[in-house]
């Protein structure tokens, strides 16, 4: 399957994959503009900032897939069905599940916890910083000190999300 993805503006960058591989990459002005070196060097590192990204994260995805037990623990794909479930609203299920997905993810190596998170609901990483806020202010996620990450799903959190489940 061919798919093309601009990567970046205001010149255009296409990538171009096929069965996940990179077949091609195109540099465009836009408009009527011309490409000039800085803009050819600005696309290089975009591109390969987008690739060192995507690697990043697949490689985080594929740590915690193989670190599971069981697919009965998946956390990323609880969250995905709680994010499913709640049609996009930040109902308390889906701030509870998210909050012991965080703290979940935030255990493995590499620590790509937004980015999977993110990949987990198919929401941008900003979306889901301001969701993991309002997870704290709602009392699912502990609080950290202003700017860092971490944090703990609270006894508020789990009941909630066990409950859901059917777990006592």
């Amino acid at each position: 399957m061919r798919e093309t993805e601009t990567v970046v503006s205001p010149y255009e960058l296409l990538l171009t994959r096929e069965d996940g591989r990179i077949v091609e990459v195109t540099v465009r002005a836009v408009g009527t503009g011309e490409l000039d070196l800085t803009q050819l060097q600005q696309a290089w590192r975009a591109l390969t900032d987008k690739l060192r990204h995507d690697e990043l994260r697949q490689r985080n995805r594929r740590r915690f897939l193989a670190s599971r037990d069981d697919a009965d623990h998946d956390v990323l794909a609880r969250l995905t069905a709680a994010w499913q479930a709640a049609g996009g609203q930040l109902t308390d299920e889906y701030l509870a599940t998210l909050a012991i997905a965080y703290e979940e993810v935030s255990k493995l190596p590499g620590r790509g916890v937004l980015d999977d998170l993110a990949v987990a609901i198919g929401r941008p990483m900003a979306t889901v910083k301001s969701h993991v806020a309002r997870a704290r202010e709602e009392g699912f996620l502990t609080p950290t000190s202003k700017g860092r990450s971490g944090g703990q799903a609270t006894a508020r959190a789990r009941e909630l999300v066990s409950s859901q489940l059917g777990i006592e």
